[in-house]
């Protein structure tokens, strides 16, 4: 089924959101991969691995947030024909959210003033993180998964986008990079240029 405006609005909130996830994904993959020696700029690769992680950590329960942005709710109604899958990887993930939420709030994006609050959810959160992990990878497979199908289901899903991008515009007096939406996969380089025809 297709999204109203104010979904596409939120959905693309999400893509965008899920790049920043996989940029995050990918900085801890490569600073773990021991290229760059012991240390970035004098500070051991460690403590980058843990910060990177911790930023990671918190994207995920921004994506869904039950009172924010849900891509969960939008992804059944995008991909109905995925429900049965959605539902799947919704549920194993959705025992590590609660952990997840209370990490980005007390730790991660926000600080408990308090240095027990805000340790608490980094103690219990490195108690499980193998099995969080698991769930961050599972997250990510479905999102690819769907992404590679959103063509399929909504074919004028990128100039609904950029309906969006222009109201933002409109709104705000500004001007967003089209070229940015490109190179950042959000949106396809024929909805704004055409296809080329020789």
């Amino acid at each position: 089924m297709p999204l109203t405006d104010k979904e596409i609005s939120e959905y693309l909130v999400y893509r965008i959101k899920l790049n920043e996830l996989i940029h995050f994904h990918l900085l801890w993959v490569e600073l773990n991969s021991g290229d760059f020696g012991s240390s970035v700029g004098g500070i051991d690769i460690r403590a980058m691995l843990d910060s990177v992680r911790t930023a990671a950590m918190a994207w995920i329960p921004t994506s869904v947030d039950r009172k924010s942005l849900e891509i969960f709710r939008l992804w059944k109604k995008m991909f109905s024909q995925y429900q049965k899958r959605i539902e799947l990887y919704q549920t194993a993930v959705q025992p590590y959210l609660d952990l997840l939420w209370r990490f980005r709030n007390k730790t991660a994006f926000h600080a408990d003033p308090t240095f027990a609050k805000f340790f608490e959810p980094r103690v219990r959160l490195s108690a499980q993180v193998k099995e969080v992990s698991e769930a961050m990878q599972r997250f990510l497979r479905l999102a690819g998964f769907l992404m590679a199908r959103e063509n399929r289901v909504d074919p004028d899903l990128h100039s609904r986008i950029l309906g969006v991008v222009l109201s933002a515009e409109l709104t705000l007096n500004c001007r967003i990079s089209r070229q940015w939406l490109i190179d950042s996969h959000i949106v396809d380089r024929n909805a704004i240029y055409g296809k080329r025809y020789f």
